[in-house]
């Protein structure tokens, strides 16, 4: 006498193959997930670090030049070259000026194309905005003076931080 397996066996082996099957695409699904949440935790970083950033280096730089008359708030007019030719543009930007041997040196920082730059240069130096060394990413930068205080404010991916410096020089 002759027993037929086979119809149990190949249910068994389709329910593994489904069990299997669900496995996979549920682990898919996990892993599209867990991705999407790795991607979003990067970009807060990332905005958080650039206006951490951003800030600790106006602080520092505006406490390292705290001088009577270093420190001016301007719209700096510059050269940008691109393919179709020269480029004039016009930038809010923090000036410091520094009495190196008697030469008059400048730092310039600004925003411009994405990032929070610093420039240093001779005075007589013509501005161009792209050679600016970058610190870090930036959209806007604005800055004004009220009673003394002095207020700096910079926009980093939507993200508005402000740093507040009472200059200590005359």
């Amino acid at each position: 006498m002759k027993r037929d397996y086979s119809s149990p066996h190949v249910i068994t082996g389709a329910f593994v193959f489904l069990l299997l099957g669900l496995f996979a695409v549920f682990s898919t699904i996990m892993v599209l997930l867990g991705v999407k949440a790795y991607r979003g935790a990067v970009e807060r970083t990332d905005i958080h670090n650039a206006t951490r950033i951003s800030t600790a280096y106006i602080r520092s730089m505006l406490r390292s030049d705290d001088e009577a008359g270093s420190l001016s708030f301007e719209e700096a007019e510059g050269t940008v070259v691109s393919d179709s030719g020269d480029v004039n543009v016009t930038l809010p930007a923090i000036s410091l000026r520094n009495n190196y041997d008697g030469e008059i040196y400048i730092t310039r920082i600004y925003v411009y194309d994405g990032s929070l730059r610093e420039w240093f240069t001779h005075e007589e130096t013509p501005f161009h905005p792209d050679e600016g060394e970058v610190v870090c990413p930036a959209d806007e930068l604005q800055t004004r003076i009220d009673d003394g205080l002095i207020e700096v404010r910079i926009c980093s991916g939507g993200k508005w931080s402000e740093v507040l410096f009472a200059p200590r020089a005359a």
